[in-house]
Protein backbone atom coordinates (compact mmCIF):
# COMPACT_ATOMS: atom_id res chain seq x y z
CA UNK A 1 0.00 0.00 0.00
CA UNK A 2 2.83 2.30 1.15
CA UNK A 3 4.59 1.47 -1.97
CA UNK A 4 2.02 2.03 -3.82
CA UNK A 5 1.39 4.79 -2.55
CA UNK A 6 4.65 6.42 -2.78
CA UNK A 7 4.46 5.69 -6.13
CA UNK A 8 2.14 8.01 -7.23
CA UNK A 9 2.94 10.58 -5.33
CA UNK A 10 6.57 10.25 -6.86
CA UNK A 11 4.64 10.87 -10.42
CA UNK A 12 2.42 13.42 -8.87
CA UNK A 13 5.72 15.53 -8.10
CA UNK A 14 7.60 14.96 -11.22
CA UNK A 15 4.36 16.11 -13.04
CA UNK A 16 4.34 18.90 -10.94
CA UNK A 17 8.22 20.04 -11.44
CA UNK A 18 7.25 19.96 -15.02
CA UNK A 19 5.46 23.17 -15.00
CA UNK A 20 8.14 24.85 -13.08
CA UNK A 21 10.19 25.96 -16.59
CA UNK A 22 6.30 27.34 -17.89
CA UNK A 23 5.90 29.16 -14.49
CA UNK A 24 9.30 31.38 -14.76
CA UNK A 25 8.32 32.13 -18.59
CA UNK A 26 4.99 33.11 -17.64
CA UNK A 27 6.56 35.25 -14.79
CA UNK A 28 8.94 36.99 -17.62
CA UNK A 29 5.93 39.25 -19.32
CA UNK A 30 1.85 39.89 -19.53
CA UNK A 31 2.46 39.51 -23.04
CA UNK A 32 4.61 36.21 -22.79
CA UNK A 33 1.94 34.78 -20.06
CA UNK A 34 -0.81 35.69 -22.82
CA UNK A 35 0.66 33.17 -25.51
CA UNK A 36 1.33 30.74 -22.79
CA UNK A 37 -2.47 31.07 -21.94
CA UNK A 38 -3.21 30.38 -25.74
CA UNK A 39 -1.26 27.28 -26.02
CA UNK A 40 -2.64 25.70 -23.00
CA UNK A 41 -6.01 26.25 -23.70
CA UNK A 42 -5.27 24.83 -27.20
CA UNK A 43 -4.10 21.66 -25.47
CA UNK A 44 -7.12 21.47 -23.13
CA UNK A 45 -9.54 22.10 -25.41
CA UNK A 46 -8.49 19.55 -27.78
CA UNK A 47 -8.17 16.98 -25.15
CA UNK A 48 -11.90 18.22 -23.93
CA UNK A 49 -12.87 17.03 -27.56
CA UNK A 50 -11.45 13.80 -27.80
CA UNK A 51 -13.03 12.75 -24.45
CA UNK A 52 -15.87 13.26 -25.54
CA UNK A 53 -14.99 11.66 -28.86
CA UNK A 54 -15.97 14.16 -31.62
CA UNK A 55 -15.09 13.85 -35.16
CA UNK A 56 -11.98 15.15 -36.29
CA UNK A 57 -13.53 17.96 -38.72
CA UNK A 58 -15.65 19.00 -35.66
CA UNK A 59 -12.29 19.10 -33.24
CA UNK A 60 -11.11 21.00 -34.96
CA UNK A 61 -13.77 23.47 -35.85
CA UNK A 62 -13.85 24.14 -32.18
CA UNK A 63 -10.11 24.57 -31.71
CA UNK A 64 -10.32 27.53 -33.94
CA UNK A 65 -13.36 29.10 -32.08
CA UNK A 66 -10.91 28.92 -28.66
CA UNK A 67 -8.36 30.71 -30.97
CA UNK A 68 -10.60 33.22 -30.79
CA UNK A 69 -11.31 33.09 -26.94
CA UNK A 70 -7.94 32.42 -26.18
CA UNK A 71 -6.41 35.29 -28.33
CA UNK A 72 -3.98 37.88 -26.33
CA UNK A 73 -6.10 40.97 -26.11
CA UNK A 74 -3.84 43.39 -28.26
CA UNK A 75 -4.20 41.29 -31.15
CA UNK A 76 -8.09 41.11 -30.27
CA UNK A 77 -8.40 44.44 -29.73
CA UNK A 78 -6.18 44.72 -32.89
CA UNK A 79 -9.05 42.72 -34.46
CA UNK A 80 -11.86 44.72 -33.26
CA UNK A 81 -10.41 48.02 -34.81
CA UNK A 82 -10.00 46.34 -37.74
CA UNK A 83 -13.95 45.26 -37.78
CA UNK A 84 -14.86 48.59 -36.56
CA UNK A 85 -16.97 46.95 -33.61
CA UNK A 86 -16.92 45.16 -30.23
CA UNK A 87 -16.76 41.49 -31.22
CA UNK A 88 -18.39 40.60 -28.36
CA UNK A 89 -21.40 39.34 -29.81
CA UNK A 90 -19.02 37.25 -32.26
CA UNK A 91 -17.44 35.73 -29.27
CA UNK A 92 -21.00 34.89 -27.45
CA UNK A 93 -22.47 33.27 -30.53
CA UNK A 94 -19.33 31.34 -30.78
CA UNK A 95 -19.42 30.20 -27.57
CA UNK A 96 -23.35 29.39 -27.97
CA UNK A 97 -22.84 27.07 -31.29
CA UNK A 98 -19.63 25.25 -29.66
CA UNK A 99 -22.51 24.43 -26.40
CA UNK A 100 -24.79 23.06 -29.12
CA UNK A 101 -22.33 21.21 -31.21
CA UNK A 102 -21.18 19.59 -28.08
CA UNK A 103 -24.94 18.87 -27.04
CA UNK A 104 -25.90 17.91 -30.24
CA UNK A 105 -23.10 15.37 -30.71
CA UNK A 106 -23.16 13.92 -27.36
CA UNK A 107 -26.73 14.24 -26.19
CA UNK A 108 -25.18 14.55 -22.67
CA UNK A 109 -26.02 17.61 -20.25
CA UNK A 110 -22.65 16.95 -18.48
CA UNK A 111 -20.77 17.35 -21.34
CA UNK A 112 -22.67 20.51 -22.53
CA UNK A 113 -21.99 21.70 -19.48
CA UNK A 114 -18.42 21.42 -19.47
CA UNK A 115 -18.01 23.14 -22.55
CA UNK A 116 -19.49 26.04 -21.03
CA UNK A 117 -17.35 26.38 -18.03
CA UNK A 118 -14.11 25.69 -20.09
CA UNK A 119 -14.97 28.64 -22.35
CA UNK A 120 -15.84 30.93 -19.78
CA UNK A 121 -12.36 29.91 -17.70
CA UNK A 122 -10.37 31.08 -20.86
CA UNK A 123 -12.42 34.01 -21.35
CA UNK A 124 -12.16 34.95 -17.72
CA UNK A 125 -8.03 34.32 -18.20
CA UNK A 126 -7.81 36.13 -20.81
CA UNK A 127 -9.43 39.02 -19.41
CA UNK A 128 -7.60 38.47 -16.49
CA UNK A 129 -4.05 39.13 -18.41
CA UNK A 130 -5.67 42.30 -20.07
CA UNK A 131 -5.78 44.02 -16.90
CA UNK A 132 -2.11 45.66 -14.91
CA UNK A 133 0.34 42.76 -13.45
CA UNK A 134 -2.87 40.20 -14.72
CA UNK A 135 -0.22 37.63 -14.83
CA UNK A 136 0.94 38.13 -11.13
CA UNK A 137 -2.76 38.01 -9.76
CA UNK A 138 -3.35 34.63 -12.42
CA UNK A 139 -0.29 33.15 -10.85
CA UNK A 140 -1.41 34.28 -7.33
CA UNK A 141 -4.60 32.50 -7.80
CA UNK A 142 -2.93 29.61 -9.24
CA UNK A 143 -0.84 29.18 -6.24
CA UNK A 144 -3.89 29.40 -4.18
CA UNK A 145 -5.21 26.63 -6.05
CA UNK A 146 -2.09 24.39 -6.07
CA UNK A 147 -2.24 24.73 -2.23
CA UNK A 148 -5.92 23.72 -2.20
CA UNK A 149 -5.08 20.45 -4.25
CA UNK A 150 -1.64 19.42 -2.77
CA UNK A 151 -3.10 20.02 0.69
CA UNK A 152 -6.20 18.35 -0.38
CA UNK A 153 -4.65 14.93 -1.64
CA UNK A 154 -1.81 14.86 1.27
CA UNK A 155 -4.75 15.36 4.35
CA UNK A 156 -6.65 13.09 2.18
CA UNK A 157 -4.19 10.44 2.15
CA UNK A 158 -2.65 10.61 5.71
CA UNK A 159 -6.13 11.14 7.32
CA UNK A 160 -8.59 9.28 4.79
CA UNK A 161 -12.35 9.17 5.96
CA UNK A 162 -15.56 9.33 4.40
CA UNK A 163 -15.48 9.92 1.18
CA UNK A 164 -16.13 13.31 -0.21
CA UNK A 165 -18.67 12.67 -3.38
CA UNK A 166 -18.44 8.76 -3.30
CA UNK A 167 -20.43 8.63 -6.48
CA UNK A 168 -18.47 10.60 -8.32
CA UNK A 169 -15.23 10.67 -7.51
CA UNK A 170 -14.77 7.57 -4.53
CA UNK A 171 -10.86 8.67 -4.11
CA UNK A 172 -11.68 12.05 -2.85
CA UNK A 173 -12.28 12.06 0.69
CA UNK A 174 -14.38 14.93 3.36
CA UNK A 175 -10.74 15.30 5.42
CA UNK A 176 -9.08 15.95 2.29
CA UNK A 177 -11.84 18.59 1.12
CA UNK A 178 -11.38 20.57 4.44
CA UNK A 179 -7.36 20.22 4.59
CA UNK A 180 -7.28 21.80 1.09
CA UNK A 181 -10.03 24.60 2.17
CA UNK A 182 -7.29 25.07 4.85
CA UNK A 183 -4.57 25.62 2.86
CA UNK A 184 -6.29 27.70 0.46
CA UNK A 185 -7.16 30.16 3.25
CA UNK A 186 -3.54 29.93 4.15
CA UNK A 187 -2.19 30.89 1.11
CA UNK A 188 -4.61 33.99 0.67
CA UNK A 189 -3.52 35.33 3.35
CA UNK A 190 -0.20 34.97 2.59
CA UNK A 191 -0.76 36.79 -1.13
CA UNK A 192 -3.14 39.03 0.54
CA UNK A 193 -0.74 41.95 -0.65
CA UNK A 194 -0.31 40.86 -3.65
CA UNK A 195 -4.05 40.07 -4.48
CA UNK A 196 -4.40 43.53 -2.64
CA UNK A 197 -7.10 42.39 -0.55
CA UNK A 198 -7.64 42.55 2.93
CA UNK A 199 -7.58 39.90 6.17
CA UNK A 200 -11.77 39.45 6.04
CA UNK A 201 -11.17 39.46 1.94
CA UNK A 202 -8.66 36.78 1.85
CA UNK A 203 -9.95 34.33 4.40
CA UNK A 204 -13.21 34.77 2.46
CA UNK A 205 -11.74 34.63 -0.85
CA UNK A 206 -9.71 31.38 0.08
CA UNK A 207 -13.20 29.43 0.96
CA UNK A 208 -14.47 30.93 -2.69
CA UNK A 209 -11.45 29.62 -4.19
CA UNK A 210 -11.21 26.01 -2.38
CA UNK A 211 -14.84 25.18 -3.06
CA UNK A 212 -15.01 26.05 -6.39
CA UNK A 213 -11.44 24.65 -7.25
CA UNK A 214 -12.78 21.23 -5.77
CA UNK A 215 -16.04 21.50 -7.41
CA UNK A 216 -14.46 21.96 -11.02
CA UNK A 217 -12.54 18.89 -10.05
CA UNK A 218 -15.49 16.90 -9.25
CA UNK A 219 -17.04 18.09 -12.56
CA UNK A 220 -14.78 16.74 -14.64
CA UNK A 221 -14.55 13.76 -12.28
CA UNK A 222 -18.20 13.63 -13.14
CA UNK A 223 -17.64 14.06 -16.97
CA UNK A 224 -15.13 11.68 -16.93
CA UNK A 225 -16.97 8.75 -14.81
CA UNK A 226 -19.84 9.25 -17.35
CA UNK A 227 -18.06 8.63 -21.03
CA UNK A 228 -15.88 6.26 -19.20
CA UNK A 229 -12.03 7.49 -19.56
CA UNK A 230 -9.68 7.60 -16.46
CA UNK A 231 -8.01 10.55 -17.80
CA UNK A 232 -8.21 13.35 -20.15
CA UNK A 233 -4.37 12.99 -21.36
CA UNK A 234 -1.41 11.40 -20.49
CA UNK A 235 1.18 14.36 -21.05
CA UNK A 236 1.81 15.04 -17.29
CA UNK A 237 3.47 11.92 -15.35
CA UNK A 238 1.02 11.58 -12.11
CA UNK A 239 -1.83 13.92 -13.32
CA UNK A 240 -3.09 12.74 -17.06
CA UNK A 241 -3.54 15.16 -19.07
CA UNK A 242 -3.63 19.44 -18.95
CA UNK A 243 -7.32 19.32 -18.49
CA UNK A 244 -6.79 17.03 -15.14
CA UNK A 245 -4.57 19.54 -14.14
CA UNK A 246 -6.27 22.35 -14.23
CA UNK A 247 -10.07 21.44 -13.84
CA UNK A 248 -9.57 23.36 -10.24
CA UNK A 249 -9.79 26.70 -12.73
CA UNK A 250 -12.63 25.59 -14.37
CA UNK A 251 -14.98 27.48 -12.10
CA UNK A 252 -12.70 29.54 -9.93
CA UNK A 253 -11.35 31.77 -12.74
CA UNK A 254 -14.51 32.84 -13.49
CA UNK A 255 -15.63 34.08 -9.96
CA UNK A 256 -12.80 35.59 -9.59
CA UNK A 257 -12.70 37.59 -12.84
CA UNK A 258 -16.14 38.74 -11.69
CA UNK A 259 -15.01 40.00 -8.83
CA UNK A 260 -12.16 42.36 -10.79
CA UNK A 261 -14.72 43.22 -12.65
CA UNK A 262 -17.46 44.20 -10.17
CA UNK A 263 -14.64 45.92 -8.20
Amino acid sequence: MFGTISSVTGRRTIGAMLFLPLILVFLLSQSTAQWILFAIAGVMVWEFTGMVRLSMPLRATILMDFALFALPAPYFIGLEMVAGMSLLPVVLGLAALVVVFVWMTTRDAVAAGFSCAIIACILAARGMLGVENGHLLLLSVAAIVASCDIAAYFTGRTIGGPPLAPSISPNKTRSGAIGGLVAAVLACLLLRSVLQINFAEAVIGGVVIAVLAQSGDLLESMLKRRIGVKDSGNLIPGHGGFLDRFDGYLLTLPAVYLYILAG
